[in-house]
């Protein structure tokens, strides 16, 4: 994603300030996609998508900056409980606190929860860029609270199987392999999920919490295997810092999950 300043007026109080814009990336070219439907490389460098004011910290989408704020978000953002987001944090780190701060104004202004799962779980994909990977801990808790809530409440936009997916492939990465597991057996025979979460199932019983990418997006994985039970995708990981991707890297040796991926970047 290129990136270009773009000039900000906070509306609440007013400050001033330049921020990194990313331009529209609809048609950029993926090289793969995770498996958590990260989009690589179209969806990396997302911390351009968010804003924080640097003097009272009000965060917001860039593309909703101008909005009115109402008086429900005033008062969080002037709530200890807020402000304590970024207290004692590094400059470097905001970036991706600022997507916890997203998730509470977003909460407050009564965000549908898939619709707060889904910027927590863009949020940790920035958290994991920047290092941050305490944020990125938080973020992907804040998804699985979000996401348990819309399946709760039914409200999944139809597609209740990608909610439970989801939950599997988020509760994987936080190391919480009993629920993922348990998580995935209620998407039963569902053909969409069926081979991916059986490579989630390999991970879990390996206990291996790695962020992956491959050259094909979970619910394709299947149709593009050779054969379904043996023959996975190859896969390749995520480190932290990570924020460039070449399509040559998904033709290099199959990479066996597990493997020390610091040897490999």
């Amino acid at each position: 994603m290129n990136n270009s300043s773009r000039d900000l007026a906070c509306p609440l109080c007013s400050t001033r300030f330049s921020c990194s814009c990313g331009t529209d990336n609809r048609d950029a070219l993926a090289f793969g996609c995770g498996l958590d439907f990260r989009l690589v490389s179209r969806d990396c460098n997302r911390s351009s998508d968010i804003a924080t004011c640097p003097n009272c910290f009000f965060t917001a989408r860039v593309k909703d900056y101008h909005k009115p704020v109402p008086g429900q978000v005033k008062d969080l953002i002037r709530s200890d409980e807020y402000l304590d987001i970024f207290r004692g944090y590094p400059d470097q780190e905001i970036p991706a606190r600022a997507w916890l701060a997203l998730i509470e104004v977003l909460d407050v202004r009564r965000a549908s929860p898939r619709d707060m799962a889904i910027m927590s779980l863009r949020g940790s994909w920035v958290a994991r860029e920047l290092g941050s990977l305490g944020t990125e801990e938080e973020l992907l808790g804040c998804a699985d609270a979000c996401l348990e809530d819309a399946l709760r409440r039914g409200l999944n936009k139809g597609d209740p199987g990608m909610s439970m997916y989801l939950l599997g492939e988020i509760n994987r990465r936080r190391r919480e392999f009993r629920r993922a597991r348990e998580v995935l057996t209620f998407l039963g025979n569902n053909p969409r999920f069926r081979y991916p979460a059986l490579l989630l199932t390999v991970l879990i019983e390996e206990e291996d919490s790695t962020p992956y990418w491959s050259l094909h997006s979970p619910d394709q994985m299947e149709k593009h295997s050779s054969r379904f039970n043996g023959l996975f995708p190859a896969l390749r990981s995520i480190p932290p810092k990570k924020v460039e991707f070449s399509a040559d890297e998904l033709t290099q040796q199959h990479h066996e999950p597990g493997e020390d991926d610091s040897k490999r970047f």
